[in-house]
């Protein structure tokens, strides 16, 4: 059961004081799941052990329990969990997903689309950087990146391996970063080394973006649902396509003469490959 669940099924026990932490602990679950109940106590103006009696009244062993109930709701597996428990998903999570879009041209603007637009189509390479789940993200602007003509570096390695491809970035390339949830290593260093070489750094990102230090040049960032959704790629997915139309519209013919050339090539081959077929083998 939700922790605002089980908070409104005592609803009827609880003095005002405790609906005031409890407000106070449904606030912003993803931060207040890690904080100690003195902490908690402190923000709302009470006894530490004011805390503690609620975690008790609400079923609780005490205020632990009732920390690692809120960690393990906020996980990637509470949300799934917690979306399975309410039906029908297809309503739902479209309901979710709309909502987070919209609200993305809150923290997004087409200024900065431009911006970062501008930056890649300037740029003599892209490198293109991610860990975990980010890197569908990547793979998929990294062929649409190549297919309008721009030269792409994958990033997807760690330490040497990561050290050893950025040996050559330098002022006229760029860096496409993405990162979800948590910060992936070497995402610092690399936005470090972006700064230094004098390479214009671009990230995509959620919540996490405006807390990635050192900050890059350009952050599109979006919410993409309230923290105890599951939450998907649709919005970072709908950011990596306005971008790729953004450099469309900004790039002179670029991307269409890169396409136009890639249907030819993709013609040649096919005809080969046809040839190929009908070509009987010699004995």
């Amino acid at each position: 059961m939700a922790f605002k669940e089980v908070v409104t099924q005592h609803d009827g026990r609880l003095t005002p004081t405790d609906k005031q932490i409890a407000q106070e602990l449904l606030s912003d679950p993803a931060k207040m799941a890690f904080l100690p109940a003195a902490e908690i106590a402190e923000r709302v103006g009470v006894h530490e052990s004011t805390v503690i009696r609620l975690a008790q009244k609400l079923g609780y062993s005490g205020y632990r329990a009732l920390r690692a109930d809120l960690q393990a709701e906020i996980s990637p597996a509470g949300r799934i969990r917690r979306r399975l428990e309410h039906a029908p998903q297809l309503v739902n999570l479209v309901a979710d997903e709309i909502a987070a879009l919209n609200e993305m041209i809150n923290t997004i603007s087409q200024e900065q689309l431009e911006e970062a637009a501008q930056i890649l189509i300037k740029s003599q390479r892209v490198f293109l950087f991610a860990q975990g789940h980010a890197t569908s993200l990547l793979e998929f602007m990294d062929r649409r990146l190549r297919r309008s003509g721009f030269n792409t570096v994958v990033l997807k390695s760690q330490g040497r391996d990561l050290a050893e491809h950025l040996l050559t970035l330098n002022a006229q390339d760029a860096v496409l970063a993405f990162t979800f949830y948590a910060q992936p290593p070497g995402l610092s260093t690399l936005l470090d080394v972006a700064q230094e070489t004098g390479a214009p750094s671009i990230l995509i990102s959620d919540t996490l973006g405006p807390l990635i230090r050192p900050a890059p040049d350009i952050l599109l960032w979006a919410r993409r649902g309230a923290e105890d959704q599951f939450l998907t790629l649709t919005v970072p997915m709908v950011i990596c396509n306005t971008l790729i139309l953004t450099i469309a519209r900004l790039d002179e013919g670029r991307s269409l003469e890169s396409l136009e050339r890639l249907t030819g090539l993709i013609s040649r081959f096919h005809h080969e490959d046809t040839e190929a077929r009908n070509t009987p083998e010699k004995l």
